[in-house]
């Protein structure tokens, strides 16, 4: 695992974010997620370099349907104007707290 994976989920997992692959959390808190071209300043708030960049961070945490996952990512890029080669925000939160975003 690079460096900067390492530290975004230790940073996840610090938060109660056991398992980041689990769609129902069995320990600690459900993960959700929301792409952004600018950070919104949080401390689950990580760059990553491009669209690839992030499948591979998902790939290592055993996220299943990566394929189908990896269709809809690049569709929330194109409505953000952005392009898969393109550095983005991923803010990352507990399940069901999006509107407090």
């Amino acid at each position: 695992m690079t460096t900067i994976f390492h530290e975004i989920t230790e940073a996840l997992v610090r938060e109660g974010f056991q398992d980041l692959a689990a769609k129902k959390a069995q320990q600690g808190k459900s993960l959700d997620f929301k792409i952004t071209p600018y950070s919104l300043n949080t401390k689950l708030s990580f760059k990553f370099d491009n669209l690839a960049h992030f499948v591979e961070f998902l790939r290592l945490h055993g996220i299943e349907n990566l394929d189908e996952k990896t269709a809809a990512l690049q569709t929330t890029l194109n409505e953000l104007a952005l392009g898969p080669n393109e550095f983005f925000y991923v803010n990352f939160f507990e399940h069901g707290k999006e509107t407090e975003m």
